[in-house]
């Protein structure tokens, strides 16, 4: 199914998961083809990384432990003692530096170095990286692991990296080093849980972003409990934390989105395929379990390339839709397949 999802889809995906619409020009590649999704992740790369390097760098302050001729910072006695420094006319010191060798910088630089060695990688972008990467000389290659990526902390001073450290780590999690020495290969991205993960955040941003009217977000449910009665064990019950919410004053409606192969399932050969029982309740106790005090509606949204499917069924007087979005198409007719299902649940959306 998902294999033949064009890669300049995957690109407007990427924008409006990751707001790339907002990083400017210097970052649109919707004029540009690409063979596979790495080549779109190495001139991402390439582009965000030449508007960071012509603003600067993010330095901030690290900590040096250093032997030095003259005093500067904190003076290590103990160490000075232990690696005998007078003797050598010298003293440790302990001091802060202002340095842009940090871990932003230094997770890009990493995980350049790998896209680099990537034997499918198209050989422009390869040079291309290869000469960016020659700009971060004073800053350390790491050896990455997905803790890096939890550290990470932004603000308004160094928020236009996210950008590029989301990238890095969609690469990090595909990456799997071979036996070959100096050559890297990935896992297929659109094979893979990450596009699950781009399909449900796609969806959410691209929801808050053309329909303000809205309100759009993806909170958790709690369990409606019962308040007469002694629970044990509520700590093991499963969050309920829903993919995208859309509301006004009046209506909510719950979009479940599901990024399978197909929508329908069958036990056997000669079983009708119908609706995946699971999903069914797990949207149905969405619903159920809304604090929401309006009208409550809940939809199964899957990705297809071939059939689609537009259904709906109320079930104890809520509205469960089964939907489909095709991503094999050309990119305005998945923006009016957007539109159109949430004008169906909002009639008085503009457009």
């Amino acid at each position: 199914m998902a294999s033949k999802i064009p890669i300049k889809n995957i690109y407007y995906m990427l924008c409006y998961a990751y707001d790339i619409l907002k990083t400017g020009e210097n970052v649109n590649l919707s004029n540009e083809e690409f063979d596979n999704i790495y080549d779109l992740f190495g001139k991402i790369l390439v582009n965000g990384t030449s508007l960071l390097i012509k603003r600067g760098f993010n330095r901030e302050y690290i900590n040096i432990s250093e032997e030095l001729a003259g005093i500067r910072g904190k003076i290590g006695i103990n160490e000075s003692i232990k690696r005998q420094s007078f003797i050598r006319g010298k003293l440790h010191c302990d001091f802060d530096e202002l340095s842009s060798n940090i871990l932003f910088n230094q997770i890009i630089k990493s995980s350049i170095s790998s896209l680099i060695k990537y034997k499918k990688l198209d050989n422009e972008i390869r040079i291309q990286l290869i000469k960016i990467n020659r700009y971060f000389h004073e800053i350390d290659t790491i050896h990455l692991n997905k803790s890096h990526f939890s550290q990470i902390r932004y603000h308004r001073n160094n928020n236009f990296y996210k950008l590029l450290i989301d990238i890095c780590e969609m690469i990090f999690d595909e990456l799997i080093t071979t036996s070959q020495k100096g050559e890297t290969d990935f896992k297929d991205f659109i094979q893979d849980k990450q596009m699950a993960k781009l399909y449900e955040k796609f969806i959410l941003n691209f929801y808050k972003k053309e329909f303000t009217e809205l309100t759009v977000h993806s909170p958790n449910f709690s369990w409606d409990k019962d308040v007469d009665f002694e629970h044990k064990g509520d700590d093991l019950l499963p969050i309920m934390k829903t993919d995208i919410v859309l509301q006004n004053k009046d209506k909510q409606l719950i979009i479940d989105a599901k990024y399978y192969a197909d929508a329908l399932i069958s036990r056997n050969d000669i079983e009708v395929k119908k609706y995946r029982s699971f999903h069914l309740y797990q949207i149905f106790s969405y619903i159920n379990n809304s604090k929401f005090d309006g009208e409550k509606a809940g939809m199964l949204l899957y990705p297809v390339v071939d059939n689609e499917i537009d259904a709906v069924s109320k079930i104890q007087g809520k509205e469960i839709y089964i939907q489909t979005l095709n991503l094999n198409t050309d990119w305005k007719n998945i923006e009016r397949r957007l539109m159109e299902i949430a004008r169906k649940s909002f009639p008085s959306l503009p457009g």
